[in-house]
């Protein structure tokens, strides 16, 4: 940027060539223009730009989940904290084509102690049955009042769902219908642990449906 005089032309307002001239704080300024670069990305990139975006997606139809499952990981949001620690389970094929392997996704990460529960699934009643074995504390990993959770999450209508499960220390079996408009054989499913004030979590279990 320059800055002139010019008794002859006043007050200049045009461009010639790449300057481009205005008047600003009394003065004459000449600025040159700048133009974008093209981006002409190595396959490196793509396929880094392929997974965030993929990633990106998910987290959105997975965000209440990760709002509470990725609370205070990192300086950033909860769903910036998603995408960095899943890059390594998104795969990319030709065309950069994605591929999720939904067995190695965390829905949750932290330091406490992942919660001991199983899965099954009953056609007749269209229901989730979550089966859950109490645990012991463990000063600073495990508490028996830890809230515990499962999400379920279907790949196709890309919608999930929390769900509320007994405390830690509690053994019993919760029920969960099958929501209207999924189907069971794209049902993914996991658990966490979370202490009772919501600050710290478990990394997440992936679940396999019985």
């Amino acid at each position: 940027m320059a800055k002139f005089n010019s008794y002859l032309l006043g007050r200049v307002t045009k461009s010639v060539g790449n300057v481009t001239m205005c008047y600003m704080n009394k003065q004459n300024v000449a600025r040159a223009k700048i133009f974008a670069r093209k981006d002409n990305p190595s396959p490196e990139v793509l396929v880094q730009r392929a997974k965030m975006k993929a990633l990106i997606e998910l987290s959105r139809w997975l965000l209440p989940v990760v709002q509470k499952g990725f609370r205070g990981i990192g300086n950033g949001t909860t769903s910036n904290a998603f995408v960095s620690l899943n890059m390594g389970c998104v795969s990319v094929g030709e065309d950069y084509a994605v591929t999720v392997d939904y067995t190695r996704l965390l829905v949750a990460t932290g330091i406490r102690n992942t919660p001991k529960v199983s899965v099954t699934y009953d056609s007749d009643t269209n229901k989730y049955f979550f089966e859950q074995e109490s645990e012991k504390a463990e000063e600073g990993y495990a508490a028996s009042d830890d809230l515990v959770y499962a999400v379920l999450y279907e790949t196709e209508a890309q919608r999930s769902r929390l769900v509320a499960l007994r405390v830690r220390g509690e053994s019993g079996s919760t029920s969960y219908p099958l929501p209207e408009n999924w189907s069971e054989e794209n049902v993914k499913a996991y658990c966490f642990a979370m202490k009772k004030n919501g600050k710290v979590c478990s990394n997440s279990v992936s679940l396999t449906v019985g």
